[in-house]
């Protein structure tokens, strides 16, 4: 008993010092609290994350996910996605799709309303984007809906392409207080959203081919980009909701990574294991 008390004094000691760094370096760089590039990640972890949807492929993701019990974060915009304001908003039109994906257990961050590069805003914008975001959440999905505490800033910026100071700090300067940041690890872009082939949309119709040989070689493309170089270490992985080819590779990702002794994670998960309170607790927290 003595020397099993001494490891996991020991394990503690190891965990709390990889935090306490990561928490200086985001001080040192002023950045909201959350995950960046070059942060602790559990090992042999993957955060599964979708940006931009919901659109008519998510339930499809939705069903991949469920079938291989595999829990996600959906960083969703309410307004922006085409032929959404033909019933109002994203939100409104694909309400059933986010109702079951709070229910089954996925966490949902904000994507802001209308995907926007915050590095060409002003503070006042960015704040504006978010906030008319959650209200049109909550407008949509009453008491289905809840805080979209997480964020994920459109195209990374300027966290993952920027080497521009002064805007990542005004960016960090308005982020301050609105919630917590989630980027992506550098290397696990899953590359869905490049390139795409003919019959990729927001939505389906006739024109969708899964058997095309440009279709094929997409879901090979992204495939090969994520599986080949996990080598056991925490991922975070970057996926769009709105491709077919991403729910149509998604089931061979999550077979590999399986394969390879990997557990899957949600940003919430990620909140509890670093800072060991929910997302609700360390915001109040960090608004005192």
């Amino acid at each position: 008993m003595k020397t099993r008390a001494f490891l996991l004094s020991l394990l503690s000691i190891v965990y709390c010092s990889s935090f306490e760094t990561s928490t200086n370096i985001q001080t040192d760089h002023d950045n909201p609290i959350g995950y960046y590039e070059g942060d602790p990640l559990p090992p042999k972890t993957a955060f599964l994350t979708f940006d931009d949807g919901p659109s008519d492929w998510t339930s499809d993701v939705l069903d991949v996910l469920k079938k291989e019990n595999v829990k996600a974060t959906f960083f969703v915009c309410g307004a922006w996605l085409p032929k959404a304001s033909n019933r109002g908003n994203s939100f409104r039109k694909y309400k059933t799709v986010l109702i079951r994906m709070k229910e089954e257990g996925h966490t949902i961050g904000n994507h802001t309303l209308g995907h926007q590069n915050f590095a060409y805003m002003s503070p006042k914008r960015i704040e504006s984007q978010l906030e008319e975001n959650q209200r049109l959440y909550q407008n949509e999905l009453g008491e289905y809906s809840g805080k979209l505490i997480w964020i994920r800033p459109p195209f990374g910026s300027p966290y993952i392409k920027t080497k521009n100071e002064t805007i990542r700090k005004k960016v960090s300067s308005a982020l301050q207080g609105k919630g917590l940041v989630f980027m992506w690890s550098k290397e696990f872009d899953s590359t869905d959203s490049k390139e795409w082939v003919k019959g990729e949309w927001y939505e389906k119709g006739p024109r969708i081919n899964p058997d095309n040989e440009k279709f094929r070689k997409k879901m090979d493309r992204i495939y090969n980009s994520l599986v080949y170089k996990t080598e056991g270490q925490g991922v975070v992985i970057l996926f769009h909701d709105t491709h077919p080819t991403t729910k149509e590779v998604l089931p061979y990702i999550i077979e590999k990574l399986k394969a390879e002794g990997y557990t899957f994670a949600t940003a919430e998960d990620y909140t509890k294991w670093r800072w060991g309170k929910t997302s609700e607790e360390l915001t109040e927290e960090d608004s005192d």
